[in-house]
């Protein structure tokens, strides 16, 4: 039930993000509200959970609209791992350390996503792509604090519904 709860919301995000996205833009910058959502499970449920879930919300953002299937679910599984890894034994309270991982988080799978992009398409441009990295990752972590507030309060609801009642 834990996984269908987070797979319905991630659903959720995918549209909101690609019909609603255009309303939160600056400048040229849009946020990533799937990404910032699994940088957030990462960081709550560690790497495990964080890479699996990045898996699935990669290949179904692929099927929505990517062009090779299976190339964000590598990035997602990838910036999953790595965050909910590099996260592990941190602590996590304030609001100035989520937005610290949220930002470094945004900044790795963007470096990956640049990787994968210069290995398998080598007349990719970066000079445009480097000025955005570092506005998305500022983008995202403004918002993350309020995505992890809410996954953490998901996580109580779910806990105590799923684990403690019954």
């Amino acid at each position: 039930m834990r996984s269908l709860t987070y797979l319905i919301i991630a659903i959720l995000l995918i549209i909101a993000q690609s019909t609603l996205g255009v309303l939160f833009k600056i400048g040229s910058v849009k946020p990533d509200f799937v990404l910032v959502l699994v940088l957030c499970v990462a960081l709550i449920k560690g790497e495990s959970i964080g890479a699996g879930y990045g898996l699935i919300i990669g290949l179904i953002e692929d099927i929505v609209y990517g062009k090779f299937l299976g190339f964000n679910a590598l990035i997602k599984f990838l910036t999953g791992y790595f965050v909910g890894y590099g996260t592990r034994d941190l602590f996590k309270g304030p609001v100035v350390f989520t937005m610290g991982f949220v930002f470094v988080g945004t900044i790795l799978y963007n470096l990956l996503f640049l990787t994968a992009c210069l290995l398998f398409t080598p007349e990719y441009k970066m000079g445009i792509f480097l000025p955005q990295v570092a506005y998305s990752a500022l983008y995202n972590a403004l918002i993350g604090p309020a995505m992890y507030g809410a996954v953490l309060r998901l996580e109580k609801v779910l806990n105590y519904y799923f684990v403690t009642k019954y």
